[in-house]
């Protein structure tokens, strides 16, 4: 306690001056996104995200603003509770209160409670907030038990593991079911994994041999752990906050209640969208995920500097997590998320530009960051401007495939023959081909030249792989697994996964207990990932009209703004105009960007399948143009 008394020297020191920043923009951007939720909402209540283009507001918001769905879908959620409620709203947009305490408040204040939760809101800590919560809604009958600390995210662990080339290829196809069957995501795949190979394993070994009893008193032994670790962290956090409210009087940040026009429309509230067309709209939008972007450097730089101050220590906090909660009102993992961007653009100076400029915007950074070097990052950072945030996606994903199985460093930006022969895994996927093999060259492999050129060696090496595995197939790993000795594959790969806790203690305890069952050879992620072919693969290949269309799109929208699967076939050139069934003529899009988007003059699609030029929102005004995969401008 001494320490953080003295925490407060008359000489402003580096980790108070870091403090004022990191606190002016942090209220400064809880300001600008109150904006864009109510941008987002009124775009969703009129339905103009639809009149724009876009099949969901998802989509939208992903291509117009780079935020994902869920920051979108707490964003709108606070935006519209606070519609009716002026004072939390004004508080908020004037820098007042933080993110995380506004956001506690207005799931309980009504505009007859609202001056009372204010008042409370301005002399409790975000932990004492939801401590109020909690106990009004035991207090009530027929109440749902409290939900854990939602701001203490579950701690993240690296899973890592060293296959075969061959097993690298066998998880890749698998990731690719996976979506096929709507898992998407590191963590949910994972789980599925497990499940599946617990399941084979209980079915097919003697009883006793796994003992699910075990996984579980482990994961609750792990359970017990992390509410032990909550409550010294409760105990710490409440011996810190007598003297919080006094050091965060002493460093206010100095631009706190200032106006800005943006800030002044927040506080105004949707009112102010009051017959708004949908293009005006849209470019409100855009003007203001400029200005998040720019403020996303600048809070990322912020945070990273004041985490090498060693600065929530010095300031007196009892963890990062109270720091991030109470003082800058976001999460510790979204904290850590932004540390991570800036760690990353220390070394990339001209994409951490281009985002400070907002030539680009916050996801966008946030990919090609994940995949460029230094010698790389002009290539990536010119693609970026060039695509979607769909199809940029789909090229980061594909260099990392190719970094990861070719172990090379530097991986430029895929051409397009070069992306189209790595799709061919997913096609083989759809069709259900990779299930047994093929023995002919695949022909979009036909442009690899013999000689290797330096700058293009990892997608080189690792088209070459995955040709060489395409050929051979889920079946031809499973006769290789049994009769190939592992010093015989194609090579070692590691693989990296970031997963819960839980996750990483379900895969070890488990593998641990199958290991000796498992045949020579067959090493524990190859198990798990033919669990699934083995239970899933009949669901590929079925024989229906305009398979072959759905096939080569790898049954996808082929919208290049819509990520849907549940895909039609739609002739380019209308039938009732003369167009054929020819597969130039036909591409797979999704119901919606079919019946009520292209068919409902939203979305113009022209041209052939290899070529086609979209054209997004009213004709003549459109938001998005993209010809092939080139983004151009509206």
């Amino acid at each position: 306690m001494r320490g953080l008394s003295a925490s407060i020297p008359s000489a402003e020191s580096s980790e108070h001056r870091c403090d004022r920043e990191l606190a002016a923009h942090a209220r400064s951007q809880s300001a600008l996104r109150l904006r864009l939720g109510q941008l987002l909402e009124a775009l969703h209540e009129h339905q103009h995200v639809f009149t724009l283009g876009f099949s969901s507001l998802t989509a939208y918001a992903l291509e117009r603003s780079e935020q994902s769905s869920r920051w979108v879908e707490e964003t709108r959620c606070l935006a519209r509770r606070l519609e009716a409620l002026p004072s939390l709203r004004q508080a908020l947009a004037q820098g007042r209160l933080p993110w995380s305490a506004v956001e506690l408040v207005a799931r309980v204040a009504t505009p007859e409670t609202e001056a009372r939760w204010l008042t409370t809101a301005a002399t409790h800590t975000v932990r004492q907030l939801r401590t109020l919560l909690q106990a009004e809604d035991a207090s009530k009958p027929n109440a749902p038990d409290p939900d854990p600390d939602e701001d203490e995210d579950e701690d993240l662990c690296t899973l890592s593991v060293t296959v075969n080339r061959e097993d690298a290829w066998l998880f890749e196809a698998t990731q690719k079911l996976l979506e096929q069957l709507g898992t998407r995501g590191t963590t949910e795949q994972l789980e599925a994994l497990l499940a599946e190979g617990q399941e084979s394993l209980l079915a097919a070994l003697p009883r006793g041999t796994i003992d699910p009893e075990a996984l579980e008193l482990s994961d609750a032994a792990h359970q017990r752990w992390r509410e032990q670790l909550q409550r010294w962290r409760t105990a710490a956090e409440e011996r810190c906050e007598p003297l919080l409210r006094i050091i965060q009087k002493s460093l206010s940040p100095a631009n706190a209640g200032a106006s800005n026009p943006i800030a002044t429309a927040a506080a105004a509230g949707c009112s102010t969208l009051a017959g708004a067309t949908a293009s005006e709209l849209d470019q409100q939008v855009r003007q203001v995920s400029q200005r998040l972007a720019r403020q996303e450097l600048d809070l990322s730089r912020a945070l990273l500097a004041f985490q090498r101050a060693d600065g929530w220590r010095r300031l007196g906090y009892a963890s990062e997590s109270q720091y991030a909660r109470e003082r800058l009102g976001m999460s510790r993992s979204s904290m850590l998320a932004r540390r991570s961007l800036a760690l990353r653009l220390e070394a990339l100076p001209d994409i951490a530009a281009a985002l400070g400029c907002a030539r680009i915007g916050v996801e966008a950074a946030r990919q090609i960051s994940r995949i460029s070097t230094p010698h790389t990052e002009q290539a990536w950072l010119e693609r970026a401007q060039r695509r979607t945030i769909k199809h940029l996606r789909e090229e980061v994903n594909a260099a990392l495939t190719a970094r990861r199985v070719s172990g090379e460093l530097d991986c430029p930006p895929p051409d397009d023959a070069e992306l189209d022969a790595y799709i061919e895994l997913e096609r083989a996927v759809v069709s259900g081909r990779v299930c047994e093999g093929h023995g002919e060259p695949v022909a979009r492999l036909s442009f690899l030249a013999p000689d290797e050129s330096d700058e293009r060696r990892a997608w080189h090496s690792m088209l070459a792989s995955l040709h060489a595995w395409l050929k051979e197939g889920v079946l031809g790993t499973v006769q290789m697994s049994a009769a190939t000795p592992a010093s015989k594959s194609a090579g070692r790969v590691e693989l990296r996964l970031r997963v819960p806790r839980h996750v990483f203690h379900w895969w070890r305890g488990l593998q641990a207990q199958a290991r000796r069952w498992l045949p020579r050879g067959m090493g524990w992620l190859h198990f798990l990932c033919l669990s699934i072919w083995r239970a899933w693969s009949h669901v590929l290949g079925v024989d229906v009209a305009y398979g072959a269309i759905y096939e080569r799109d790898a049954g996808r929208c082929t919208s290049p703004v819509c990520s849907r699967r549940d895909v039609t076939p739609h002739h380019l050139r209308f039938r009732s105009q003369g167009g054929g069934e020819e597969a130039a003529n036909l591409a797979s899009v999704c119901t919606w960007c079919h019946l009520f988007g292209i068919h409902g003059g939203r979305i113009r699609a022209h041209g052939t399948a290899e070529n086609i030029r979209w054209e997004f929102g009213p004709v003549g005004q459109p938001c998005v143009v993209v010809q092939g995969r080139e983004r151009q401008a509206a």
